[in-house]
């Protein structure tokens, strides 16, 4: 098959890469749906440790989860680059805490490996979906599903503020 630019271009998947723990991670855009600087977090009673709360975004209240949190890493010296990713998770639209955010990149399907079998043995590895090779760097691709499943969903949604 003769590929041409086009044809390459469908290939590469969209991801927002971001950093957690000095770590470079992402997961696709097509659930993105904004990167906000941090705001207030109002808490929640009865919520998971790892709820922050929620925010209101345009008149809507957003749960809010710390992904040091979800996977078990202390709390960040400098927060200063936080940033809240709002993103769709199946039905629910929440935020994601994470470290910063640097861009979207572009990864062709071919440098998208999946997850070794020893990482899915350690705590994190069943939140990732595979590993994308770019230029001398690996990057850590999460599964937003498996980060929270349709059971928290299904708690979170019924926490009022």
């Amino acid at each position: 098959m003769i590929r041409n630019e086009t044809t390459e271009k469908k290939l590469d998947r969209q991801f927002l890469i971001f950093t957690l723990h000095g770590e470079n991670m992402g997961f696709p855009v097509s659930c993105v749906r904004e990167v906000l600087l941090p705001q207030e977090v109002h808490p929640l009673v009865h919520a998971p440790d790892f709820v922050e709360g929620v925010i209101y975004v345009r008149k809507c209240v957003l749960v809010v989860i710390s992904l040091r949190k979800r996977f078990g890493l202390k709390a960040s010296e400098d927060s200063s680059k936080e940033r809240i990713i709002i993103c769709k998770v199946n039905t629910m639209v929440l935020g994601l805490i994470v470290d910063s955010v640097s861009e979207v990149l572009a990864v062709p399907e071919g440098n998208i490996q999946q997850t070794p079998e020893i990482l899915t043995l350690q705590s994190m590895g069943r939140y990732v979906s595979g590993l994308a090779r770019v230029k001398d760097s690996v990057i850590t691709l999460l599964d937003l599903e498996k980060v929270i499943t349709r059971e928290e969903l299904n708690r979170l949604s019924g926490i009022k503020a």
